[in-house]
């Protein structure tokens, strides 16, 4: 299964955001089963990985503080994709 999304510097060019192109909700708890969860809300995550912090949206946003690797950010975007939205 691929899975389609963008990957861009947010709008106030602070961080890098992934999105999806089809809608679909992210399951928070399947992602913190894999990674390092910093904080936990309902509607959010925000996850360590390598260093660099995630803020995983439940509606398909991710936000990567502090990173400028597009392609780790990549690779990290369809793993954390692939597990949340089976």
């Amino acid at each position: 299964m691929t899975i389609k999304f963008s990957l861009g510097k947010c709008k106030t060019k602070a961080a890098y955001s992934a999105k999806l192109q089809q809608k679909g909700k992210l399951n928070l708890t399947k992602i913190k089963a894999k990674y390092d969860a910093i904080l936990e809300t309902p509607i959010l995550l925000v996850i360590k990985v390598n260093g660099t912090e995630i803020v995983v949206h439940s509606h398909g946003e991710l936000m990567f503080k502090n990173c400028a690797d597009v392609d780790w950010m990549e690779k990290v975007a369809e793993e954390i994709y692939t597990i949340g939205l089976k």
